[in-house]
């Protein structure tokens, strides 16, 4: 459900601008008309500088994806290019597959070795979905027409109905993949698959639908370029919330009236030590999630290690107490299970009598552990106005609640 949420929210502004685009290309103005024919070049050099952005981030497949998408529409623009002519099955349908094959397959980046890898999954991506088009094609295939009947006849128009069913199926197989890991850069290819058919959209004005729409396709890959390197450089890669660095860009927007609150996880280190570093993480990742859940207004960040802060804004240390408070409750009454080491990944078939002996064993393998955090709260004032001052506060009064015994908070005034 989750990553149903986090595609909804990726995809569907960028397909709204894509339908936009649609629209002001379908109502041209004559002037707009003519102002594409005199810069008819410009969506390829929109989409060679996205794929060149792409290549300085490591978005191998991006970079690919902003080349494919260029060959349609050097079709339009130079008919008379034999190589670029492919009519059964259309050269868009041919580049969907390729596009379907990389989307399922990882950034590899542009050495050699991993170049010459990626162009020959293309060609055989391409070479699949060519050979079953001519085996279906040379069959009778009334009963598709009907199936396809559904689908928006002006966006497809230009496909025959096993085009059509072809390129269903293989939009389908990339939304799985997607749906499975909704990253901004899987999003922004999935939604320049979408983009394909436009490519070839009927009527008067489809070379400016085709600008328009790589336009903007160049636009959401740059965005998702910008996303992600932010991403890199101000959210924690272990709990996925706000990192320090992160921390220090917020501080210059507060204003005069805030609370700095430091939490510490409790014996954290012993807790890492007796169970290893990957429950330890799944503990830092537990904590962040509760975290970022605080109310009265707070905002969480990793502060490094097992250290959090949490900024409230325009408030006084009474004014967040209750909230801290049902922020630790809820913190240590989570019930982590750890499993047992020699738990199986995979499960395996089993008779009945090793599955029951298994279960015992297991159960007995199983740990039921709880975690508490520690507060330590301090508010600007006149004598701490500097924010590493407050910080520093805050840190006191966390260490007042270490030796008072843990899973407790303590202010400093």
């Amino acid at each position: 459900m989750q990553n149903l949420q986090l595609l909804a929210k990726r995809a569907i502004p960028a397909l709204i601008l894509l339908y936009i685009s649609t629209l002001v290309a379908q109502s041209a103005h004559p002037l707009l008309i003519k102002w594409s024919s005199q810069l008819s070049y410009l969506p390829l050099i929109a989409l060679a500088i996205a794929g060149l952005i792409a290549l300085q981030f490591s978005r191998s497949r991006m970079a690919l994806f902003s080349l494919m998408l260029m060959l349609p529409y050097m079709a339009q623009l130079w008919p008379d290019i034999s190589w670029l002519k492919h009519d059964s099955p259309p050269l868009p349908l041919l580049l969907m597959a390729s596009m379907v094959w990389l989307i399922w397959d990882k950034d590899r980046g542009f050495a050699l070795p991993n170049a010459l890898l990626s162009i020959t999954q293309v060609v055989i991506a391409a070479s699949a979905v060519y050979l079953i088009f001519q085996q279906l094609n040379a069959q009778p295939l009334d009963w598709l027409t009907s199936l396809v009947s559904w689908l928006p006849q002006r966006y497809l128009s230009a496909y025959s109905p096993l085009e059509a069913a072809l390129y269903v199926t293989l939009l389908i197989i990339a939304l799985i993949r997607v749906g499975l890991r909704p990253t901004n850069n899987h999003c922004a290819l999935f939604v320049s698959l979408l983009l394909l058919p436009m490519l070839q959209y009927p009527g008067k004005q489809q070379l400016l639908i085709s600008q328009l729409a790589l336009l903007t396709m160049a636009v959401l890959f740059l965005f998702s370029v910008i996303m992600d390197s932010h991403n890199m450089a101000f959210r924690d890669e272990l709990t996925g919330i706000p990192s320090r660095r992160a921390l220090m860009q917020y501080v210059q927007t507060l204003g005069k009236k805030y609370v700095v609150v430091m939490a510490d996880i409790d014996h954290f280190k012993s807790f890492n030590d007796t169970y290893g570093h990957d429950v330890g993480d799944q503990v830092l990742r537990l904590v962040a999630s509760r975290m970022t859940k605080v109310t009265g207004g707070g905002k969480a960040f990793r502060y490094g290690g097992e250290e959090f802060t949490i900024i409230f804004p325009r408030k006084e240390p009474a004014e967040i107490k209750a909230h801290l408070e049902a922020l630790r409750e809820d913190i240590a009454n989570y019930k982590m299970v750890i499993r047992g080491p020699d738990r199986p990944a995979k499960k395996t078939k089993q008779t009945a009598q090793s599955r029951t002996k298994a279960k015992t064993k297991d159960s007995t393998a199983k740990q039921s552990v709880q975690v508490t955090c520690s507060f330590g709260v301090a508010p600007r004032s006149q004598t701490s106005s500097e924010f590493m001052a407050v910080m520093k506060q805050a840190d006191q009064a966390l260490y007042d609640a270490k030796k008072a015994g843990r899973n407790c908070v303590k202010s400093r005034a």
